[in-house]
């Protein structure tokens, strides 16, 4: 049981680790729609568009480490198997 907590704490880290930094790394809060600015080609007015786009921020980052963090001291609180003596 230590082992597998500890296992899928590794785990969790890693994939909270790799979707924050090839998801687009945001220093700032999580956001779910990002503004792109485009030129109106008629008027040559700058134009604001929203794109729904998942940018995981720090709170992301912070929230899948916590949870790691919380598995991996939950595995303490297991003994560890007795082995038999020969």
């Amino acid at each position: 049981m230590r082992t597998g907590l500890r296992v899928a704490s590794l785990f969790l880290a890693l994939v909270t680790l790799v979707l924050w930094l090839f998801g687009g790394p945001n220093i700032g809060w999580t956001k779910t729609s990002v503004m792109v600015k485009a030129v109106d080609p008629v008027t040559d007015q700058e134009i604001v568009n929203w794109e729904k786009r998942f940018l995981p921020g720090v709170d992301f980052l912070a929230g899948g480490l916590v949870g790691a963090g919380i598995l991996c001291g939950v595995s303490f609180v297991f003994r560890k198997k007795a082995r038999a003596q020969a």
